[in-house]
């Protein structure tokens, strides 16, 4: 039952099946294989840098990001100090130009007070000629009449600097 001739041939002929199926199964496959390992790998190795990259590209974002609100909050500090500065000078300004009006108004008063005060004595004199002339016309002479004018010209001087009269 053992024949030793089918069994050499069955093992020859595994051996040529296994010759046949390493040659044309094993070798493709197994290169198959090596190449789609090294697909994944450099896969992989594009995916790790392309990861860093966007890591690098995020971390230069985010500085470019806080440098740009730096230089907007200067920005925003830089204006505040102009308009301070600004408002600063409009105030000084209108200041000044009230303290202009006040003086101004100042002097137009006292320019307003010398010429009522100038026109009362005008009209004190007048009116003093004219009541000295009545009531005194016969009794004065010319001297005394200068005298009396001169008294009543000198007390609404007094009372016009402050001086009681």
């Amino acid at each position: 039952m053992f024949n030793a001739t089918e069994f050499l041939q069955q093992t020859v002929n595994f051996l040529i099946l296994m010759f046949i199926l390493h040659r044309i199964l094993y070798k493709p496959v197994r290169k198959f294989l090596d190449e789609r390992t090294a697909q994944i790998e450099s896969q992989i190795r594009s995916a790790e840098e392309q990861k860093a990259a966007a890591d690098k590209m995020r971390q230069e974002l985010e500085l470019q990001l806080a440098e740009q609100s730096r230089q907007a909050k200067e920005y925003i500090d830089q204006a505040i100090r102009r308009g301070e500065a600004l408002q600063e000078e409009i105030i000084a300004k209108a200041k000044q130009e009230a303290e202009e009006i006040r003086q101004k108004a100042i002097l137009d008063i006292s320019l307003e007070k010398e010429k009522a005060w100038a026109e009362l004595k005008e009209g004190v004199v007048q009116l003093s000629f004219e009541l000295t002339e009545k009531v005194l016309r016969s009794s004065l002479d010319q001297a005394a009449h200068q005298r009396l004018i001169q008294d009543a010209l000198e007390k609404l001087d007094d009372a016009q600097l402050g001086e009681p009269v």
